[in-house]
Parts: structure tokens; C-alpha cells; sequence
């Protein structure tokens, strides 16, 4: 009865806010736009069988977010778990998943650490962001393991055409910098982008500053009309804090984190419709530790290496049949003082299909196979359609499997006499299907709503045993339903609204309890002001109560944050802005006895030339 209910308000809901958009002739505008993620090439938005979201720079601007995880975590189905300071490890959940089930991809290039399974969202510039394209749901069969609960590609500015250099510099509560420089060009066939960012922060808690470098380099090279070579590398650098939880507060626990990447891609059309692309790349991680102990402090580390060749082929027949088929392989080092070194290697060939079937139905399936070096192999498969009602509005439904690989953590954790790996660990599986609609007007009326369902076994639990030693095992099993409902409605000419609703039924299927860390209730609401040179957002969210044990004996309370950021674009060259985080003050958490930072503003410029 409560599903029923639940459905019957949110079809009241639709009918509300979309009654005036409704009644307007529809243009062919925003289901045209291309995106990347859902098949890992180039596809209309209009042809996509899932539920998907594209944060562009536009609103990364107006958020003045020092890391992504302010505006993914505004996004329906998603959650970010956040440590509270700014250097504090932020992570993502889509639909009731782990984060360490959700892919993170930069520019296509996978940043999950295959030792802790995690991408660190504060770890990604956002003034080098283009765009952010996020598909919910299992895509194993594109990308393989992790992405469970869904992929998110950020996808990094391209070389301008003309000169441009922008400075960034802002100042705020807590002693919080951030300064950002940026320069961009093309002369001829080369072009080149360049960023380095710099943010400090004393924090908001004892023990909690935060420093960090991070330098980006961007080169395009075009040979011809249809063949480019492209470089990316990338150096991070920080150094933070790590006050622990209130109840057990560390004061001198310092961690660092260096990072390197290099991507090499070249990408050409052999003949008409068809293309070949070849990406190389290489991940370095290295994480240090410093226990402050008496009398000698105690000093961990640990580093992680991933090599990757992805080459792929895509070729279109008869204006209605596309067909992609590819190989990704990938070597994972770890060298760690806790387990030592350990290795393993993936080969993974996929296929995948995409019909056209007249003008308005488009259908696309596929398969993956991952064969890992230390425990076998996992086939995943995935088939979607989608039917465009009219130019700006569509149904979709789609049905995917995926799987998420044990982590080096998990496999070898050594021995302490606390806790102990476990090298004969499974995957952890998932199969999930979901339907819904997508409605865009030029008017910038959005509405959008999808049901899911995802079943999981096989789900890695630490737990401790009858010795009391914390180990992995393969015992448990869950089916997460839920409901995302997301708007825009424009209320006057400068004036628009926007809301996101999600539920969740996360049950802990061998508990019979709620999975912890996941709201049954979300809500996400926002009203943004445009006029002329002026921008002002005022948003919140509604996060509803989240258990915290797997008894669900103990949670974190229901609560609802609010934040404004307004801009005034002086010129074609100034812009200064204004951010106000957590505006009421509220005491909150996002993980059990870490609070989060109070009422913080912020204030900068950027100057463009």
C-alpha cells in the first residue's frame, strides 16, 4: 500500500508542475545533445536507455565547489560520504551501492584505487571540468568491474581556440584559500590546456588542515581532418589532518597522498563511418600514514599502480546498425608495508550493438567478458531500448548485470591479530532493471522519473569470526527498489525551480533490516535567479534518517542543509562570487561521529583574458 501510495503522489506531482509545459508546441532542442558514458562513444541523448545526468561547467561555476562532490551529491540516487574537512575522504553511492561500487572515470581513464576499490572525489580539480556525464545502474558490460551502481566520466576542458588565461582566488571561513590558474590554446593543429590548483584549509575541527598541489597538462595534436593523438598527465600532492572520530579524536595523525597519471589516446576514422581509437594510460597512487604515537611514531604506506590498453572499433551500417567491439587490459600492482606486494591482470573484450528501428525506437545490447589472473573469470550482458514519444520526450527501459571485483584490501590484508584478508573471495554480483520517462522543453521545463530494482549476492562483509578476527566473506545478499523523481519548472523569466526526490528500499536480505548508510527519503530542492550579470542560487537537501549498525539499533538523524552562492559578471573579464555553506548552522553528520563543518562562507574572483 505504501508503494502505491508513493507512485499515486508522485504521478500527482508530474501532473502539476509539467501542467503549463504541456500545453506548448514541442521543438527539437535538448534530447538531441550528444553524450559518451552510457557506450563508451559518442550517442545521442535522446537514444539513451537509462537514467543518466550531465552536470555541465556552467553550474560547477555557480556552485564554486572546491571538489565534485557538492553537486553529484545533489543528484537523484545519489549520496556522498563525506569525513567533513576539505581534504577528508568524499566518495560517492548511486542507488544504494557502496562507493566502492560506482566506476569514476576521467576522461574515460578508471581512478578507482584497486587497493581501497575507491575514487576520492576531492581529488579531482573542478575548475579542469567540461562536463559531467553519470549513468545509474549496473554498466559492467561496457566497463567492466565496480560499476555496480553506476559510472560517473568527468570529462576535462579541451584546448580553446583562441588564447585564454583565467585566474581563480577566493578566501573563506576556516582560513579556507583556493587559487587556480589556467591557460588554453590552439595555434594550428596543437593545442594545449594547463591548470594548477592550490587549496589550503585549517579546518573545522582540531587536527583537520588540509594543503594540496595539483597540476593537470592537456595536449591535442590533430594529423589530419579525422586523426588526433592526445596527452593527458596529471601530478596531485597533498598533505592532511586526520583527527579521527569524536569519540576516539587523534591530534597529531598526519596522512599524504601523491598521485601521477599518463594518458596517451589516439583516435581516427579509417573510412566513412567507421573509427578506431587506442588509449594508454597509467595510474600511480601512493598513500602515507603517520601514527603519532609514544614513543616512536608509527609510519604506514602503501602504493598502487594500474597500466591500461583500451582499443576499440566502431563501425556504422545502413544509417540504422552500429557496432562497437573492443579490448581492455589492465595490470594492477599494490606494494603495501600492511600486506606487501601483490599483482594481478585483467583481459576483458566486449561487444556492443545499437539498432535503429524507424525514427523514433532505438535499441542497443551487449556483452563483457573480464578474466582476472587471480580468481577466474565474470560475464556481464546488458539490453535497453528506448522510444522518443515526440522531439523532447522519450521512454526507456533497460536491464544490466554487474559485478565489482574484490579489492587488494580484501584479498591480503595480513594478519594483526585484529583483522585478516582473504584470498578466496568472490566477486560481489548484481542484476538490475529499470524503466522510466525523460521530458525537456526549450523552456527549460525538465521532469523526469524512474523506477529500478537491483538484486545483489555474493556482497563482501567484515565480520569477525568465532577467534574475534575481522575477516571478507561472501555471505551477504540485498535487493534495493527504489524511485527517482527529478524537475526543473521555470517560474517567472528570470526565475526557475528545481527538485529531485528519491526512494529507497535498501533491504538487507539475510538480516531482514535496511542496509546502513542508506535514506529511505531524499529530497533535493533548489531556486536559481538569472538576470542580466547577476546569478543567485539558493538549494538544500532533505537527507532522511540512515542507520548506522546492521542491527539498525543506532542512526543518524533526518536532516536538511541549505547553501547560496551568487555571482556578478562585472565584465568579460571579472567575475567575483559569493558562497554560503550550511546557512543555518545545522549540526549534521554524514558518517557516524564525524560532524560536518558549520556555517562557512566564501568569497573570490575570477579574472578571464
Amino acid at each position: 500500500m505504501k508503494r502505491v501510495n508513493l507512485i499515486s503522489a508522485i504521478g500527482c506531482f508530474l501532473i502539476v508542475s509539467g501542467g503549463v509545459a504541456f500545453c506548448e508546441e514541442p521543438l527539437n532542442v535538448e534530447l538531441e545533445r550528444i553524450v559518451i558514458t552510457p557506450m563508451g562513444t559518442e550517442q545521442a541523448y535522446g537514444e539513451v536507455s537509462r537514467s543518466m545526468d550531465v552536470i555541465h561547467y556552467k553550474e560547477l561555476e555557480s556552485t564554486y565547489s572546491q571538489n565534485i562532490s557538492k553537486p553529484l551529491g545533489r543528484l537523484t540516487s545519489a549520496a556522498v560520504i563525506d569525513y567533513g574537512s576539505l581534504g577528508a575522504l568524499k566518495s560517492i553511492q548511486l542507488r544504494g551501492s557502496t562507493a566502492e561500487q560506482v566506476l569514476v572515470l576521467v576522461d574515460s581513464r578508471p581512478i578507482n584505487d584497486p587497493r581501497s576499490g575507491q575514487a576520492e572525489l576531492h581529488q579531482i580539480p573542478v575548475d579542469t571540468i567540461e562536463r559531467i556525464e553519470v549513468i545509474k545502474g549496473p554498466a559492467s558490460a561496457v566497463y567492466g568491474s565496480s560499476a555496480i551502481g553506476g559510472v560517473i566520466n568527468v570529462i576535462t576542458k579541451s584546448p580553446s581556440k583562441k588564447p585564454k588565461t583565467t585566474i581563480e582566488s577566493s578566501f573563506g571561513t576556516f582560513k579556507t584559500f583556493h587559487e587556480s590558474l589556467s591557460s588554453s590554446a590552439t595555434i594550428k593543429d596543437f593545442g594545449y590546456f594547463f591548470n594548477y590548483t592550490y587549496d589550503s584549509s585549517l579546518g573545522h575541527r582540531d587536527n583537520s588542515e588540509y594543503r594540496s598541489h595539483n597540476w593537470t597538462t592537456k595536449l591535442d595534436y590533430r594529423v589530419g581532418d579525422n586523426n588526433k593523438l592526445s596527452f593527458n598527465g596529471g601530478y596531485f600532492e597533498d598533505r592532511a589532518g586526520a583527527p579521527g572520530s569524536i569519540l576516539f579524536p587523534e591530534t597529531d595523525d598526519l596522512q599524504f597522498n601523491f598521485k601521477n597519471y599518463l594518458d596517451l589516446a589516439w583516435s581516427a576514422q579509417l573510412f566513412e563511418e567507421a573509427n578506431v581509437s587506442v588509449r594508454g594510460y597509467q595510474n600511480t597512487d601512493r598513500l602515507e600514514f603517520i601514527s603519532s604515537t609514544n614513543p616512536q611514531p608509527l609510519k604506514d604506506a602503501a602504493r598502487s599502480r594500474v597500466r591500461g590498453l583500451v582499443a576499440q572499433y566502431t563501425q556504422e551500417f545502413f544509417d540504422f546498425y552500429k557496432v562497437i567491439a573492443g579490448f581492455d587490459g589492465k595490470d594492477n600492482k599494490a606494494n603495501a608495508s600492511t600486506f606487501g606486494k601483490h599483482r594481478y591482470i585483467i583481459r576483458s573484450p566486449f561487444l556492443q550493438n545499437e539498432v535503429s528501428i524507424g525514427k523514433d525506437w532505438n535499441v542497443n545490447f551487449g556483452a563483457r567478458w573480464d578474466d582476472y589472473s587471480n580468481f577466474g573469470s565474470e560475464s556481464t550482458q546488458s539490453a535497453g531500448a528506448s522510444y522518443k514519444i515526440n522531439e523532447n520526450a522519450k521512454l526507456r527501459v533497460n536491464y544490466a548485470k554487474g559485478f565489482r571485483a574484490p579489492t587488494f584490501n580484501d584479498l591480503y590484508w595480513p594478519f594483526d591479530g585484529f583483522s585478516e584478508g582473504n584470498p578466496r573471495l568472490r566477486p560481489e554480483k548484481s542484476w538490475s532493471w529499470e524503466g522510466g520517462f525523460d521530458i525537456e522543453y526549450p523552456n527549460e521545463f525538465e521532469v523526469s522519473a524512474t523506477y529500478f530494482t537491483n538484486k545483489l549476492k555474493d556482497l563482501i562483509n567484515w565480520a569477525p569470526g568465532d577467534d574475534f578476527v575481522w575477516r571478507p566473506t561472501n555471505v551477504g545478499s540485498a535487493k534495493i527498489d527504489g524511485i527517482e523523481l527529478k524537475t526543473v519548472v521555470p517560474l517567472a523569466e528570470y526565475l526557475k525551480a528545481d527538485f529531485g526526490y528519491t526512494h529507497l528500499y535498501p533491504l538487507d536480505i539475510e538480516r531482514d533490516r535496511s542496509l546502513i548508510y542508506r535514506a529511505k527519503h531524499k529530497l533535493d530542492f533548489g531556486l536559481t535567479y538569472e538576470y542580466k550579470k547577476l546569478n543567485v542560487r539558493f538549494y538544500g537537501q532533505l537527507l532522511g534518517r540512515r542507520y548506522t549498525n546492521v542491527t539498525n539499533t543506532r542512526f543518524l538523524k533526518q536532516d536538511v542543509v541549505c547553501y547560496l552562492d551568487a555571482s556578478y559578471k562585472a565584465n568579460n573579464n571579472l567575475t567575483t562570487f559569493l558562497s554560503i555553506d550550511n546557512i543555518f548552522n545545522r549540526r549534521y553528520q554524514r558518517v557516524l561521529d564525524y560532524p560536518m563543518p558549520g556555517f562557512a562562507i566564501n568569497g573570490g574572483a575570477r579574472v578571464d583574458f
